[in-house]
């Protein structure tokens, strides 16, 4: 086997996972060895093909990997750096795909258009994917108009242009994200299985329910990007309500206490209070019947300070109420008096 056809697709897959954390090692040691396998049986179909032709095809691929790697994006509108990041991640991925297509092999001057039919595949699929997960996109905004708006070229200088027509820069910089690019690397890397591969990792070996396989790639990865969001949100929603149901029974139970604590101090045997507890329909028709207790309560308290006080002050009512009211009964009281001390 020939390095020489090796090379740049393993360059490619170097400077993948050089760009890419996201993925574990095992993933790129099994790209590169479907990478080896699928030289060695073109070679096999092609050992009659001379050796210039194999050369200049050498020449023209390794030419497209460097410029690839090395030469910058264009993006209209300009996006944030981090998409920047995510899409010339997104392109090496799509040039190393296509790379060793049958025809790419056949013809090498291919390549370029091929890596950005795979590009322009991939963004329309992660925009669809966005617009599905967000209600406050525009209607209008389905495949055919992604499939429309979406531009990738190459200009003379072999940098790849990308043109985002009638979608503003604040959606763009939304959706570009590195969860979408490497769910679409997971998906797009396993032929035939990877809508299965990457149910597999995000799902945790489990299906989605209600989720239909199949149809065009854009149509399939958007379509499990909307089922996983529900899914996610639907569990969201679930751990909110037990977050506010386990707020409700704490600050229930610090308003039982708190009413406890007040209706035994009021004089309430706790007997008194667990009986009426049992007997209650709620906590409002358990307050308005101890009322009356407490209220009878602070009454006989009253009644009984006032009886102590009067009990207390009777001998000199009594004597101020016995007084005599003419002036000579007064007198006479008055020497009564002065004869007793």
């Amino acid at each position: 086997m020939s390095n020489d056809l090796i090379v740049p697709e393993i360059l490619l897959i170097d400077k993948l996972e050089e760009m890419d954390h996201s993925l574990a090692p095992s993933v790129w040691e099994d790209m590169r060895e479907k990478a080896k396998q699928d030289i060695i049986t073109i070679e096999f179909q092609e050992k009659h093909v001379p050796e210039i032709v194999k050369a200049k095809r050498k020449m023209v691929i390794q030419d497209f990997v460097e410029k690839a790697i090395e030469k910058k994006i264009i993006i209209k509108p300009e996006p944030t750096e981090e998409v920047k990041k995510q899409l010339h991640r997104l392109h090496v991925f799509c040039c190393q795909r296509v790379i060793n297509k049958r025809e790419i092999r056949l013809n090498p001057l291919l390549l370029p258009s091929h890596a950005l039919m795979e590009m322009h595949l991939a963004l329309t699929a992660i925009m669809i994917s966005y617009r599905l997960i967000t209600p406050s996109c525009p209607y209008r905004w389905d495949r055919n108009f992604f499939e429309k708006n979406i531009i990738a070229d190459k200009n003379q200088d072999g940098e790849t242009i990308l043109k985002f027509r009638n979608i503003d820069v604040n959606s763009l910089n939304n959706a570009i994200t590195e969860e979408f690019v490497t769910d679409w690397m997971i998906y797009r890397t396993y032929d035939g299985a990877g809508i299965k591969t990457l149910m597999d990792t995000k799902n945790n070996l489990l299906e989605l329910p209600n989720y239909e396989r199949g149809g065009h790639p854009a149509a399939e990865f958007s379509r499990f990007q909307r089922k996983w969001k529900e899914k996610v949100n639907k569990k969201e929603e679930i751990r909110n309500d037990a977050l506010d149901l386990e707020f409700r029974k704490t600050l229930i139970q610090s308003v039982a206490q708190q009413t406890a604590t007040e209706l035994l101090s009021a004089g309430i045997s706790a007997v008194e209070l667990l009986e009426k507890i049992c007997n209650s329909k709620n906590l409002t028709s358990l307050i308005n019947d101890t009322k009356p207790l407490t209220q009878n309560k602070e009454t006989k308290q009253i009644s009984k300070h006032s009886k102590d006080r009067n009990d207390f002050v009777r001998p000199q009512t009594n004597m101020i109420t016995s007084r005599p009211k003419d002036q000579s009964d007064i007198e006479d009281y008055i020497d009564e008096l002065l004869d007793e001390e």
